[in-house]
């Protein structure tokens, strides 16, 4: 192999920095359940809306919900906790930042029992320092997918957190 001296040495700190840096590019996802986990299956839930929830953010929290089986049933005003006749209660929470052009943050969703208003779960995923401009959709699927994995595999008696790369 044929190696080529460098013109000055390469500090082992410089190495250091360089990668620390390049794993700063990574994302943080985090799946917390509550202290009470639901006895019955969740079917039927409802978006709470928050202030300054963007119609597409809404959209795509919606698609996620129906992809992983659960029947959407309209909108509830911000600060609702509680519901006859549904399951669970879903809201979220977006951060954006500007950077040559817009991009998330952060995104947190609330999963809250219906009947007893509840937190059920939480699901928290954060973009790095270093931020990539992820697409939202993307973003939003695989924390939902989580979280409703994370709540329908749960055990009554024992909460637990949870965190993904």
């Amino acid at each position: 192999m044929l190696t080529l001296p460098l013109p000055f040495p390469i500090p082992s700190a410089l190495i250091a920095v360089a990668l620390a840096l390049l794993a700063g590019c990574s994302t943080t996802q985090e799946i917390t359940l509550g202290a009470q986990v639901p006895t019955k299956v969740i079917v039927t839930v409802a978006q709470v809306q928050n202030d300054g929830n963007s119609s597409q953010m809404t959209s795509l929290l919606e698609e996620a919900l129906l992809k992983e089986k659960l029947a959407v049933v309209g909108a509830l005003p911000s600060g609702t906790r509680t519901a006859p006749g549904l399951d669970a209660l879903v809201s979220y929470t977006d951060v954006w930042r500007w950077d040559l052009m817009m991009y998330l943050k952060h995104l947190t969703v609330q999963l809250y029992d219906a009947e007893t208003g509840q937190l059920v779960a939480l699901g928290r995923w954060s973009d790095s320092p270093l931020h990539g401009f992820r697409d939202p959709k993307t973003v939003m699927d695989g924390l939902i997918s989580d979280l409703v994995a994370r709540v329908r595999g749960a055990k009554p008696s024992a909460a637990i957190s949870v965190s993904a790369p």
